[in-house]
Parts: structure tokens; sequence; C-alpha cells
């Protein structure tokens, strides 16, 4: 019998990356978000307006909403946006591109979180990237962003396995990483099984780039930043980068 190939429908998507992320992957989206506040404070404590870029489902907003007086949101996944959206109301979460968008206003803080930033294709998307963040930051503005691995950092040819579940939802992700040059590709394979809804399959391909300490240094100083720090971040090889709009 052939096995019959599935698309992803749209709420399976936000569905499994909130299932591997919270319950795999062991990223505690609460102590992020106070953590991201309290170095965002240290740099401007009369900070009160966050954007988040590139915000996914939106659970890092859930909590950072707490502690500003104004957030909102920003994706290019429509599903992603979509379960933000639900999540989040009434916050406002824009359909938007982190390399060309335009809210018309601008914020205390801009955070680009979970090495969103790797999506840039290209170190000029990268600077293109880095000047539209900045121009949504009002002077003395705080840039929170994690990076993506570096050409070092990356290992080509690894499987990394994901399981989880919550009760009558179950998702398994095979992930496997290619390289060509400073490109980095994730294949995945997908199945979720769902009580009473049956098991889908889908596999997505994810294309990042590798780019350098120097050049994310560069891109961030150039787009009009100073004060750039290199910190911890979440996990051991995925920091944080700080930096204050002049």
């Amino acid at each position: 019998m052939k096995e019959k190939e599935t698309v992803a429908h749209d709420q399976d998507l936000a569905c499994a990356y909130e299932l591997i992320y919270v319950h795999a992957a062991g990223k505690n989206y609460r102590q992020e978000a106070h953590d991201i506040a309290a170095l965002i404070r240290q740099r401007h404590p009369s900070a009160d307006s966050l954007l988040d870029v590139a915000c996914g489902t939106g659970l890092h907003l859930s909590h950072l909403r707490n502690t500003f007086t104004h957030v909102e949101g920003l994706e290019i996944s429509e599903p992603m946006r979509q379960a933000a959206t639900v999540r989040l109301d009434p916050i406002e979460v824009h359909a938007g591109d982190m390399r060309n968008f335009q809210l018309g206003r601008t914020f205390s803080a801009v955070t680009c979180l979970f090495s969103s930033i790797g999506y840039a294709q290209s170190v000029s998307e990268l600077h293109q990237t880095l000047y539209c963040l900045a121009a949504h930051l009002e002077p003395g503005g705080v840039l929170l962003l994690e990076p993506w691995f570096t050409p070092g950092q990356w290992t080509p040819g690894s499987v990394h396995p994901g399981i989880a579940g919550d009760g009558h939802r179950h998702v398994t992700r095979m992930c496997y990483s290619h390289q060509s040059g400073t490109t980095s590709t994730m294949t995945m394979h997908y199945l979720l099984g769902e009580t009473g809804a049956g098991i889908r399959h889908w596999t997505e391909e994810h294309t990042m780039t590798l780019f350098t300490d120097e050049q994310y240094h560069d891109a961030i100083q150039q787009a009009g930043f100073c004060n750039i720090e290199w910190l911890p971040g979440w996990h051991d090889q995925r920091p944080r980068i700080a930096a204050v709009k002049q």
C-alpha cells in the first residue's frame, strides 16, 4: 500500500509547534519573558511599550503583556499569527515580514527571539532587517535579539528527535540537518496524532543563514545601535544580544 502524504492544516502547524517547544524542548516562556523584561528595564527603566517581531503563536507576548503597558506582535506565518491573535486578543498581531514591515509607530523595546533572525537569507537581508527593527524603536529604545547558530556551531548530518503530548494530542518530530556554505537547512517530518481524529503526517523544510558573531555585530552597529552586549540566553548555544538605539 502506498503511503498517503498529507499536508499540514493551519491548526496542525501551530499545535505541533507549541507541543514541541513547550513540552519537549524545555522552553519556559514565563521565565524567559521575565528575564527579557528585566534586561530591557535595566537599559530603559521607563520602557512601557514592546513589539515582538516574529512572535510565533504569542507565547512570549502572553507574559510580556503583563509587564508592559502596550505590546504588539508581528508574524509572517499566517497559521502562527492566527493562533497568536486568538491567544492575545485584543492585542494587535500584524501580518508582516521582519525585513520590510512598516507599522507607523515606534516602541520602547523591540524583540526578535528564538533565532528568527536566521531566516534572513543573506548579509544584505540581515542589514535590511536590523534597519527595519531600528526604525520601530524610539531613541534610547532597546533591541533584544536571539541569533541563530554560527557556522562553527552547526552540525550537518545530525538527527534531532522530539516527542510531546498534552493528553489527547501527541506529536513526534524528526529533524535532519544539512549545510551548504553558510546556509543551514532542516528537513522536518511530523506525525500528529489526535484522539478521535487520527494521525496526520507532513514535512517542512526550513532554511536559515549561519551568520558570524562579527556579522551580527556589524549589522546592529550600522543600523544605529550602541552598547551592544552578548548575554546568556535560554540555551548554551543560544545567546541574547542587547543593544540601545542611539
